[in-house]
């Protein structure tokens, strides 16, 4: 077991265990309120609208207060389920804490599911109301989507809230958008939110609290199984992973004056506590982005010289395509202070080259979805005896405080391993997850009990060292067994993605007549290069052992673009899923 008391390098400046608030999560938002009402908290400047939208704290607060009125006219009370399906909009923020100030539980929601996935989600979490979007693109109408699911009547639904996009838009687009039908009318029994903030009173927001043991959000993760299932993340959960990822920042964010950049997610727990959550801890300003990729990654580089952001944590993939941006050299990123790297292997080259750009502190870090979702973070702050931090080659750094972290033999998960003993990974502390909603079978088969104490199986294979720096080396399903060797994509990966001519790199086992399974590479060259299948094999036999080589050149696929997930992380299910089809 490896436990924060017992790392000899744990940095000086961050307590290895301690007390957490026992106040629900929208406490932090009432603070900001309170402290800095005339603060602003969030803006969204996109390319997609006219307009920039822009909140203080005081606004903020008010609107949720607002939407919480609504919903508890609406019926909704404590423990109740109601769902956000929207991209990061000022909406979603509201939505989000208004759910949460009347003691109800959030169902976070991928806004890009088609009607089949969210209406088997909505019948799993039973939400009795959702909260969608008109349009965000010509091609994404959620609310249609949503009367949709609601018609079949296979769901609890009981009402739509609709965040239009109308008011960002000039009144010409307004209008034209509503001609041409890509902004959607409204049913009569659906209700626009800028009309709930205008008719219900903040003054009637109900007076809960919860406790820390009460149901905050249900996110929706495949696991270990691959099977979606609702973890159920408590207020004291995502409360002490906040208060966690907090202490470990270094330099420290000020309160009330610091700036970060919704470049994730909010629906994903990873942009929901780094981004959203961690914006509000600190009374900060969240700049909103609906899409990273906007403008080929130009427009993220524009909003973060703009605004001089700070914190900045986001995924391996977008840093890489910041890097090889054409115009990088132009942005001004010397604002950024802290900068994490999470749910993908960040390669070190990539590391190294973004602090040399940016002169941000950037750590990689490890978590779930079922662990609120940080666990291992590098450290920030200099180890003792030392003025800077010990980063070490491909790992995902120690335990956060009162985070206990084993190493369990893969094939009974009971025998408990030592150093540099490669096995599955599991968790105790504060920030994993209550279980899986209504899946009591699926939450016992990853749930252990080991000397007292409760802890998560990640399915993640790793390790950790001396130091008790751990290594992700890879997700338990995705081994690839060659002749008896083992071989993990992450390792074959970031080896590949150190060659010069190479921007991303994905790697799955597939079917072999000789030796049952070996390595399918699929690489994306960098921009306005020339890349062979020989260079890649040549580079590939100069750099990896025989087993965990692609045979030939069939098994080396060059594409524009790999499969991603909406946070960037590769869906190797997905290049799965297609050599299957193939064979």
């Amino acid at each position: 077991m490896v436990n924060p008391t017992e790392i000899p390098l744990y940095p000086e400046k961050v307590p290895k265990t301690m007390d957490y608030p026992e106040i629900p999560l929208f406490k932090f938002l009432d603070d900001a309120v309170a402290d800095f009402p005339n603060n602003d908290a969030l803006v969204l400047e996109t390319l997609s609208f006219d307009k920039i939208a822009k909140v203080t704290y005081s606004e903020l607060g008010d609107q949720t207060d607002r939407f919480a009125s609504f919903l508890v006219d609406k019926g909704i009370k404590q423990g109740d389920k109601v769902a956000v399906f929207l991209p990061n909009m000022v909406e979603f923020v509201v939505a989000y804490y208004g759910i949460l100030k009347v003691g109800a539980t959030v169902v976070s929601l991928n806004f890009q599911y088609p009607t089949s996935e969210l209406a088997g989600q909505l019948i799993q979490s039973e939400a009795k109301g959702i909260v969608c979007a008109d349009m965000i693109t010509t091609a994404a109408s959620p609310y249609e989507i949503c009367k949709e699911v609601r018609d079949e009547g296979k769901t609890p639904l009981e009402f739509i809230v609709v965040a239009s996009v109308k008011p960002y838009l000039s009144k010409i687009k307004g209008v034209l958008g509503g001609l041409l039908g890509k902004i959607s009318k409204l049913d009569k029994q659906d209700k626009y939110m800028k009309d709930i903030l205008r008719e219900y009173s903040p003054e009637n927001r109900p007076n809960v609290t919860n406790t820390p043991d009460e149901i905050a959000v249900i996110m929706f993760t495949g696991g270990t199984t691959g099977t979606p299932k609702g973890a159920m993340l408590t207020h004291g959960n995502l409360v002490s992973n906040l208060v966690q990822c907090s202490l470990w920042m270094e330099p420290p964010p000020e309160r009330g004056t610091m700036i970060g950049i919704g470049s994730l997610p909010f629906f994903h727990s990873y942009g929901a506590t780094t981004s959203m959550n961690l914006g509000i801890y600190f009374a900060g300003l969240m700049v909103l982005m609906l899409d990273p990729r906007e403008n080929k990654f130009s427009q993220i580089l524009h909003l973060l010289e703009k605004y001089k952001v700070q914190l900045f944590n986001t995924v391996p993939t977008l840093y890489m395509a910041l890097l090889n941006h054409p115009d990088l050299e132009k942005y001004d990123l010397s604002s950024l202070l802290t900068s994490s790297s999470g749910a993908a292997p960040l390669p070190v080259s990539v590391l190294q080259e973004f602090e040399a750009v940016s002169g941000a502190n950037l750590a990689e870090g490890y978590g779930l979805t079922e662990t609120s979702p940080v666990t291992h973070i590098i450290p920030m702050a200099p180890a003792p005896g030392s003025d800077k931090p010990l980063k070490k080659e491909g790992s995902v750094g120690i335990p956060l405080p009162d985070t206990d972290a084993i190493v369990l033999d893969v094939e009974t998960g009971t025998k408990k391993l030592g150093i540099d003993t490669e096995g599955e990974i599991a968790i105790s502390g504060p920030q994993v997850m209550k279980g899986y909603y209504k899946k009591p079978k699926e939450t016992a088969e990853v749930m252990r009990e080991i000397d007292g104490k409760r802890y998560f199986l990640t399915g993640d294979i790793g390790k950790y060292d001396s130091d008790y720096y751990f290594y992700i080396t890879d997700r338990k399903k995705d081994l690839i067994n060659v002749g008896g060797f083992k071989a993990y994509p992450r390792e074959i990966e970031e080896v590949m993605i150190e060659h010069p001519k190479i921007s991303n790199a994905a790697c799955i086992g597939v079917t072999h007549p000789s030796v049952g399974e070996t390595v399918k590479l699929f690489v994306v060259p960098k921009p306005n290069v020339e890349l062979t299948k020989e260079e890649i094999l040549e580079y590939a036999r100069r750099k990896l052992v025989k087993y965990k080589q692609p045979h030939d050149e069939r098994y080396v696929e060059i594409r524009t673009e790999l499969p991603l997930s909406d946070i960037g992380k590769v869906l190797r299910r997905v290049l799965k899923s297609e050599e299957r089809s193939k064979t």
